[in-house]
């Protein structure tokens, strides 16, 4: 059973060797075997490059990165990864994505709910309700198929993905970076029985 996306922080000073040295080892508290299908490491906010800037000896826990350029101690290390959990007692906490992807990518957007409704020509009517501020980790997204068939066209022109306990309905509206967007379709996401976190496809409207 893969265990969603968690990150782990830290500073060069969690590596060994000293400041400024290359080579510096560092190792993660993974508790299931890691793989480099979304395996990310930063270092003060830079992505680094597999084999070239740092390398990865995968395990069943303890995994460890060696570092091929000079860290320093003061640096900021983060590490994205997904890893795979087998045998009994598997779990999941709800706060899993708002203590990972939301802190580490979140954003605030503005959510306004929406109404609809549907006159008697079969127009749709949508009634604008309060605005709220929400936070969510944004994802600009487009999904295209090479085949021309039905269920297998949809394209949002975006992600979103919330916290568990966040409301959100189809049609809503979704204001970010000056661009506005209305709600397509919302899904849920669970690992072992857990709501983890909602999915929402949203299409463009308009700028603001």
């Amino acid at each position: 059973m893969v265990v969603p996306l968690k990150t782990e922080h830290y500073t060069g000073s969690d590596c060994t060797g000293s400041s400024g040295d290359s080579d510096r080892t560092l190792t993660l508290s993974n508790t299931g075997t890691t793989t480099d299908d979304g395996f990310l490491v930063y270092t003060s906010g830079l992505a680094l490059a597999l084999t070239s800037e740092y390398t990865v000896v995968h395990a069943s826990s303890s995994t460890v990165i060696t570092f091929l350029k000079p860290v320093w101690d003061d640096q900021t290390i983060a590490v994205n990864y997904n890893q795979q959990i087998t045998g009994a007692g598997v779990t999941a906490d709800s706060d899993d994505f708002s203590k990972g992807p939301l802190s580490d990518f979140g954003v605030e957007v503005t959510r306004t709910a929406i109404t609809m409704t549907t006159d008697h020509s079969g127009d749709k009517i949508y009634k604008e309700g309060s605005d709220t501020a929400i936070n969510v980790v944004f994802e600009p997204y487009k999904e295209s198929h090479n085949l021309d068939k039905a269920g297998l066209t949809k394209v949002y022109d975006a992600r979103m993905f919330l916290k568990p306990d966040a409301t959100l309905n189809k049609y809503d509206k979704i204001t970010y970076d000056s661009k506005v967007y209305r709600v397509e379709e919302v899904s849920i996401r669970r690992f072992s029985s857990t709501l983890m976190f909602y999915v929402a496809g949203l299409f463009y409207i308009t700028n603001e």
